[in-house]
Formats: C-alpha cells, structure tokens, sequence
C-alpha cells in the first residue's frame, strides 16, 4: 500500500510519464489521420531531397546539414554538463531537500524521496542525451548521402536513393524533436522538487504546450499555406 504521504507524489509521476511517454505514442497514432507540424515538415524535407538530388551544386546544402548537425551536438554537449551537475546533486541530495524545505509552499521532503527525484532526472537527461547524439550520426549519415548521390542525369536508381535520403532526414528530425520534448518536460520533473500538485501542474501545462505547437500553432498554419507533396491540410 501506498503511504498516504506520498500518494500524491505517485500520482504525478504516473501522470508525467503517461503524458511524456503517451506524447510521443499519440503523434504517431494520428499522423496518417491529422496534420500537424512534424508531418508538414516532413513534406519540405523530401521536397529539400528532391531538389537536392536535381542539382550539382550541394555547397548550400551542405551548410544546411552542418547547421542542423550543430543544433544536435549543442545539446548533446550541455546535455552532458547538466548529467554532471544532476551526479553532484545526487550525493547531497538529502542536504538539499532539508534546505528546499525552508522555502515558502514546499513540503517537507524525506531524503529518499529527494535522491529519487534526482535519479529520475538523470534517466531524463540519459534519454535526452542518447536521442541527440543518435539525431548527430544520422545528420552525419545524410551528409555521406548527399556526398555519394548520383548525377542529375542518371536516372537509375534515382527514386530509391531520394526515399532513402529523406527518410533518414526525417528520422533525425524526429529523433531530435525527441530530445527536444524530453527537455521541455524535465522542467516538470524540478517542479516536482517544489511540491507533487505543481509537478502534476506542470506536467499538464507542459502538455498543452506541446500539444498546440504541434497542432494548432501559427508555424502549422502558416505551413500549411505553401503547397507541398505529402503535406495534409488541416
């Protein structure tokens, strides 16, 4: 049985991981029923390969690739500062929670608890971690691509190697929104440091955030104006 002094804590973290967790299942539930804001970019993804595969000149696109390698490998490095702040935290957890406790609305903490929470945020920061290193191999992958594509003019083989290359493109998009979300809702999690109904809170405002960028923002909208194969209207 679950201490009623912590039912409330059980809650929100059964709460935070249906909706991390549950996120990320729903979009690819309804990508082939709704349009949103991944699945119009992908659509300009594979117009990207198509146009890319059409000309002789990649010098543009491959600034465009390093651009994006950047943005994966920025978080993939401050994610491993933040891992080695979280570790230090680890060993004076307890330390840490006696002081959270003075603050104004914050329950009082069992070290425990404190060391726990912690450990959960660096599960999160793991997965975030490993999502942006993995999004860098496959930008590094498309840029090996693009280096080895065939000739404007030679047709063979053509149609495959564009459904490859965008494909990849698209799986590190995605794999990089992926360490992405993680982020957002690690914001959850120190949340959970403060009080478990303002993590259950967060979670939920966290949720809706996400919700609407990806499916009822001014970007989607604007997106969806430009026609482009395999972008769904709303």
């Amino acid at each position: 049985m679950i201490s009623s002094a912590y039912y409330l804590d059980t809650v929100a973290l059964a709460m935070f991981l249906a909706c991390w967790l549950g996120y990320a299942h729903v979009v690819q539930r309804v990508d082939a029923k709704r349009s949103h804001l991944m699945s119009v970019v992908k659509a300009f993804r594979r117009r990207w390969i198509e146009r890319l595969c059409e000309r002789d000149n990649h010098v543009a696109d491959a600034a465009l690739i390093s651009n994006l390698l950047r943005g994966a490998l920025f978080f993939a490095s401050t994610t491993i500062f933040i891992l080695g702040g979280l570790a230090a935290l680890l060993g004076t957890a307890p330390k840490a929670a006696e002081v959270a406790s003075h603050l104004p609305y914050t329950r009082q903490m069992a070290p425990w608890l404190a060391e726990v929470k912690v450990l959960i945020l660096i599960l999160v920061y793991i997965y975030a971690f490993f999502k942006f290193t993995w999004s860098a191999w496959q930008y590094n992958i498309l840029s090996i691509m693009v280096g080895a594509l065939p000739k404007p003019g030679d047709t063979d083989g053509h149609s495959d190697y564009t459904e490859a290359a965008a494909s990849v493109l698209a799986l590190a998009g995605e794999t990089y929104n992926n360490g992405i979300r993680a982020y957002y809702f690690s914001i959850a999690l120190m949340a959970w440091f403060i009080d478990p109904l303002l993590f259950l809170a967060t979670t939920l405002a966290i949720t809706a955030v996400l919700y609407r960028r990806e499916f009822d923002s001014p970007t989607l909208k604007a997106l969806q104006k430009v026609r482009v194969e395999g972008a769904r209207g709303g």
